[in-house]
């Protein structure tokens, strides 16, 4: 079954690199992979979004994320008010869709 991230809409971008930055990352798909971790870390960054989210939109589980973290040098234990609660809540989902799998 596709994650949510995988069944929800997207939007194609298009953004103009120099290719002294096209060398240094390697590879279009790198560049994109990494634009893509940017974004959506700095939203983690902002507060705006939790960090389960987070893991949703890049296709990783919860537990792939602190290493991803701590390359952008974003504390795993900054938690907003309610960032707790809901990171909780969707790695208990995670854990069951896990156990239904097997």
């Amino acid at each position: 079954m596709p994650s949510k991230a995988q069944r929800q809409t997207m939007k194609t971008i298009q953004v103009e690199m120099p290719d002294e930055v096209m060398s240094l990352v390697g590879s279009a798909k790198a560049v994109e992979r990494e634009a893509k971790e940017a974004l959506v870390l700095n939203l983690v960054r902002k507060g705006t979004i939790s960090k389960a989210r987070a893991a949703e939109l890049l296709g990783l589980s919860l537990w792939q994320l602190p290493e991803l973290l701590a390359r952008y040098e974003i504390p795993w234990f900054a938690y907003g008010p309610h960032e707790l609660e809901e990171d909780l809540g969707r790695l208990a989902a995670y854990e069951l869709r896990q156990g239904k799998n097997k």
